[in-house]
């Protein structure tokens, strides 16, 4: 072999691996623009869905917020029911009470007055059950306790 063919030979070897060397640069280039597309891609749809997040959980927070402001309401509400029961209890005792008291100062009257006359006894009894809305049992029960305790009070005025 000549001097020639084997400096050919020589210069086509470095030529191949310049080539080859060139080559795999760009193949690595390439997968490296391919990589950086792709965590591109990666990043745009992670921005994308934080936004979405960052929405739906302004959403959530709103949406708690009126559970919350409405449950308060509800429950301030349902205080004022239990304040109206428990004032309205209070009234009908208050009445339930004005009521005895008024059927007791009713049955002294009938007692001291001399012209009550102990045959209309039983219609003004029924004039006072209509007066007091009891019905006939509870005024008859209440009249058989007024007639037992009226002589032990004696001329003694009650006050309320």
């Amino acid at each position: 072999m000549s001097t020639g063919a084997i400096v050919a030979i020589v210069i086509g070897a470095l030529i191949l691996i310049a080539l080859m060397v060139f080559l795999a640069r760009k193949g690595r280039e390439r997968k490296h623009e391919s990589m950086r597309e792709e965590a591109h891609e990666h990043r745009t749809q992670a921005r994308v869905r934080a936004r979405t997040a960052e929405r739906e959980q302004a959403d959530a927070d709103e949406a708690a917020a009126r559970a919350k402001k409405a449950r308060a309401a509800a429950e301030e509400q349902a205080a004022q029911a239990r304040r109206a029961e428990a004032e309205a209890e209070a009234k009908s005792e208050h009445a339930e009470h004005e009521r005895g008291h008024a059927e007791q100062l009713h049955g002294r009257a009938t007692e001291l007055d001399p012209d009550a006359d102990q045959d209309t006894e039983g219609s003004r009894s029924n004039g006072r059950r209509r007066m007091f809305g009891r019905n006939r049992d509870e005024t008859d029960e209440q009249q058989t306790d007024e007639t037992q305790q009226v002589p032990a009070q004696g001329r003694q005025d009650s006050t309320h």
